[in-house]
C-alpha cells in the first residue's frame, strides 16, 4: 500500500473548513476531476451497493465505492475499489483539530497498485489527491458577515456571480441562512424572480433517510403517484407532501447559461446529509469505538440494516460502541434530532398565498394524492348573513361580503397562510405553522366594526389533491376543523384544547373557556377551548 500524508494549519475555524471539504460535490469540481455517472445495485440485507463510471484521460475507470465515513465536523473518508486502472483500492479522507490558531487539518490518501506497472501512478495519485485537499483549505475562508441588503437584492447578486452549479436547482431556505435573512422573505423574492422571468421554479423528491434529491421536475402533477425509491438507500417513501417533495429553483436559460451545473461530481458526501452528524461503515463481524465531538443535545442511531433505532443524549459518558455482528457490511448513521430542516418543503410554499396566487397551474395530476402529516386549517363563517341580506339587500351585501374576502386574504396572507376556497359566506385557509394560524385568528378577530365572524382551527394529517385546477385539502383534519367553527358563537375562536395548550404563551392573557361538544356529522366527542380575544 503507497500512502501520502501531510499536515497543514490553517488560521481559519473548523467549521469553515468543515464547510469546504464535507461538501464533497463542490470540492470534486474545484479538484478538476470528472464528473461520475452513477449505478445503484440493491443488497438483499438493505441498502445499495453503488458503481461509479469516470473518465480520466482516454480510460474510463470504473469502481465500487463503499459509503463515507464521517463524523462532523471532525474528519471524513472513503474508500474506492476500482474495476480497471492502476491501482486495486483507493482511499482518501481528512482529519480536523482545532486549535487556538485556527484548525490543524491533516489530508492523507492511500492506494494499492495494481501490479508493478501501477506504482509509479499510484504514488502521483495519493500524492495529488493530498496536496489538491491542502490546496483547497488554503483558499478556505470564513463565512462572511451577513449583508444588509433586501432579499431580492441579495438574489439578483447571486445568480450574477454565483459558480453554474449552484444556480442550478438551488434551495432558498440554504441561502437565506448563508445571507442571514428571513427563510420565508428568500422564498418570497424567489417566487417573485419567477414571476419576473429571472429563475425557473421545480420540484423534487427528497429520501426521508438521507435527504439526498432526486431529479427534478417543471411541475407539481409531472410527480409519481406511486411511493417513490431512492436507490442509494434502496428504500421505498411516501412520498409526503410536507417532507419528501421541495421546491427549488434554477437562473432562466436566458439570464444565465449553467447546464453543465447538473453534472454529478459526488453522492455520498457529508454535505448530502447535513442532518446525520456521524455515518459509519463496519464490515461484517467487527466492532468499534467512535469518540463523538458534538454539542449536547438530543440524536438518534439508527442502521438502513434494521427498523430499531436508539435515542441518545450526549455527550456520553464514553466512546460510542458500533457492533455488526451481522455477516454483510452495515451502516450506521447518528442523527442530529435539533437539525433545522433546509428544504423548503411543497406543504409550506403551497400554503403560502403568493403561491396559490400566481401559481395555480401548479396542482397535482388528477386523481393524485399526497399525504400531509400536519397541516393548520382556519374555519371562519359570518353570523347572521341571511338577516344581512334580508336587511340592505343583495347588492350591497354581497359588495360588503367581498370586501370581507379581501380583508380576511390580506390578514391570513400577513401570518404566512393561504385561502384555498370560499365557500358561501365561509373561508377555507391552511397553514404550514400552528403559530401562524394562530396570530391570523387572533388578528381575524380583532378587526374593529368588521362582521361578526364564526372561527375554528384544527391541525392534523391530511390529504393534498389536486380539484378543479387548484391545490386542495381532503381528509378527517379537514372535516374536524369545518365543524369545530359550527362551534363557534362569533367573535370568538375554537379549537381543540391539545392544539391550544401546546401554544399556551402565545394565547397568554386572552380569556379562555374549555368545553366539550360532540361535532355534527362524525359524532365525534372533542374537548374544545373557546377564546375570546379582546
Amino acid at each position: 500500500m503507497i500512502r501520502a500524508e501531510k499536515t497543514e494549519l490553517f488560521s481559519v475555524s473548523r467549521e469553515a473548513l468543515w464547510e469546504t471539504l464535507s461538501n464533497t460535490e463542490r470540492l470534486n469540481r474545484t479538484l478538476g476531476l470528472p464528473a461520475v455517472d452513477y449505478t445503484f445495485q440493491p443488497r438483499p440485507e438493505g441498502g445499495s451497493l453503488v458503481r461509479g463510471e469516470a473518465r480520466f484521460g482516454p480510460i474510463t475507470l470504473r469502481y465500487t465505492e463503499e459509503p463515507y465515513r464521517w463524523i462532523a465536523p471532525c474528519l471524513w473518508w472513503v474508500q474506492r475499489l476500482p474495476e480497471n486502472g492502476p491501482v486495486t483500492v483507493y482511499r482518501v479522507g481528512v482529519q480536523l483539530e482545532a486549535t487556538a490558531e485556527g484548525t490543524t487539518v491533516t489530508a492523507w490518501s492511500e492506494a494499492e497498485p495494481r501490479g508493478v506497472a501501477g506504482r509509479a501512478l499510484a504514488r502521483r495519485i495519493v500524492e495529488s489527491s493530498v496536496s489538491g485537499l491542502l490546496k483547497v483549505c488554503a483558499g478556505a475562508t470564513e463565512k462572511p458577515a451577513p449583508q444588509p441588503r433586501a432579499p431580492a437584492e441579495s438574489l439578483h447578486a447571486f445568480l450574477r456571480t454565483a459558480p453554474p452549479e449552484e444556480v442550478v436547482d438551488f434551495r432558498p431556505f440554504v441561502l437565506a441562512d448563508q445571507w442571514g435573512q428571513p427563510r420565508r422573505e428568500v422564498l418570497l423574492a424567489c417566487l417573485g424572480a419567477v414571476r419576473a422571468g429571472e429563475l425557473e421554479l421545480h420540484w423534487r423528491l427528497l429520501c426521508p433517510a438521507c435527504r439526498g434529491a432526486g431529479p427534478s421536475v417543471e411541475t407539481l402533477s409531472a410527480l409519481a403517484s406511486e411511493k417513490a425509491h431512492c436507490e442509494s438507500c434502496n428504500i421505498r417513501f411516501g412520498p409526503a407532501f410536507d417532507r419528501d417533495v421541495e421546491v427549488c429553483f434554477s437562473v432562466a436559460p436566458h439570464l444565465r447559461r449553467a447546464a453543465d451545473g447538473r453534472a454529478t461530481y459526488c453522492i455520498g458526501g457529508p454535505h448530502r446529509s447535513q442532518h446525520v452528524v456521524m455515518q459509519w461503515y463496519l464490515l461484517p463481524n467487527t466492532t468499534e469505538d467512535i469518540a463523538l465531538e458534538l454539542p449536547p443535545g438530543r440524536y438518534r442511531l439508527r442502521s438502513p440494516q434494521s427498523t430499531e433505532t436508539v435515542e441518545l443524549t450526549l455527550p456520553l459518558a464514553e466512546p460510542l460502541t458500533l457492533d455488526n455482528g451481522f455477516p454483510f457490511p452495515r451502516l450506521f448513521r447518528l442523527e442530529s434530532l435539533t437539525w433545522r430542516e433546509v428544504a423548503a418543503t411543497a406543504a409550506e410554499v403551497t400554503t403560502l398565498g403568493e403561491f396559490r396566487r400566481h401559481f395555480g397551474s401548479e396542482v397535482l395530476a388528477p386523481g393524485m394524492e399526497l399525504d400531509v402529516r400536519q397541516l393548520v386549517v382556519l374555519f371562519t363563517d359570518l353570523k347572521g348573513s341571511t338577516k344581512l341580506y334580508a336587511q340592505q339587500g343583495d347588492a350591497p351585501s354581497y359588495a360588503r361580503v367581498r370586501a370581507h374576502f379581501a380583508q380576511l386574504t390580506e390578514l391570513i396572507e400577513a401570518h404566512q397562510g393561504a385561502v384555498v376556497k370560499t365557500i358561501g359566506d365561509a373561508v377555507m385557509a391552511v397553514f404550514s405553522d400552528p403559530a401562524d394560524a394562530l396570530r391570523a385568528a387572533l388578528a381575524i378577530q380583532r378587526v374593529p366594526g368588521a362582521l361578526t365572524i364564526k372561527l375554528g382551527l384544527h391541525a392534523g394529517p391530511a390529504l393534498a389533491v389536486g380539484a378543479n385546477g387548484q391545490l386542495d385539502y381532503f381528509g378527517h383534519t379537514v372535516n374536524v376543523a369545518a365543524r369545530i367553527q359550527q362551534e363557534s358563537e362569533g367573535g370568538d375562536i375554537v379549537l381543540t384544547e391539545a392544539l391550544a395548550t401546546c401554544h399556551a404563551a402565545l394565547l397568554r392573557g386572552i380569556p379562555q373557556q374549555d368545553f366539550t361538544a360532540t361535532l355534527r356529522g362524525t359524532g365525534e366527542t372533542l374537548t374544545l377551548r373557546r377564546l375570546r380575544p379582546s
